[in-house]
């Protein structure tokens, strides 16, 4: 019981003083560690022709996730959409497909369009699906914990919450395996992983 109000304790000091995970748990990683683990991930350049210049003002402390509310959407489809809402391109920094293939959305200094209050201060992570009926692939989780791992280690991050726990809204959907997966990616720094899974 001791142990457990000690933990909570300590973590709610930790949010409240915003100390990321790895300023927590003591990480220390250099740029040629935090280069390999994104080559690892494989990412997609995507041409996104952008409708105006990004503002290139995002200082991310915090991971967001989202779900496309769809059961199939392109990257190239989410950009067209968010177009077509006067938005300048796709709003996320990364989506991830069925498959676990990683995709770039705005590049991760630019301010994106995802979260209301929070788009200069976070990584926008977007899933493929609906998962207010469908769940995650297990290539997606794996994709999502790697991806998250890799982000968390790179900047400052003390947070890692889904769309809803800041706005009014079911994203990233009721199967959303929240606390799976930040419980993971938490595991991973905690016990100083570097490689992905």
């Amino acid at each position: 019981m001791f142990l457990l109000v000690t933990f909570i304790f300590r973590n709610n000091v930790r949010e409240f003083f915003k100390i990321s995970y790895k300023d927590y748990f003591n990480i220390k990683i250099d740029n040629e560690e935090i280069e390999n683990m994104k080559i690892n991930l494989n990412i997609i350049e995507m041409d996104y022709n952008w409708t105006e210049e990004l503002t290139l003002n995002n200082k991310p402390n915090k991971i967001i996730y989202h779900h496309a509310a769809r059961s199939e959407w392109s990257p190239e489809g989410i950009n067209e959409f968010h177009k077509l809402k006067g938005w300048k391109g796709i709003g996320y920094n990364f989506y991830i497909r069925k498959d676990g293939t990683i995709y770039y959305g705005r590049p991760e200094n630019a301010e994106g369009a995802h979260t209301r209050g929070e788009n200069n201060s976070s990584i926008g992570i977007c899933i493929e699906g609906n998962l207010e009926e469908e769940k995650l692939t297990k290539e997606q989780t794996n994709s999502l914990v790697n991806l998250s791992l890799y982000i968390s280690l790179k900047y400052d991050i003390y947070k890692i919450i889904g769309h809803r726990d800041v706005y009014e809204t079911l994203c990233p959907g009721e199967n959303f395996p929240m606390d799976e997966i930040r419980d993971k990616v938490i595991n991973l720094i905690r016990d100083n992983k570097k490689e992905l899974l």
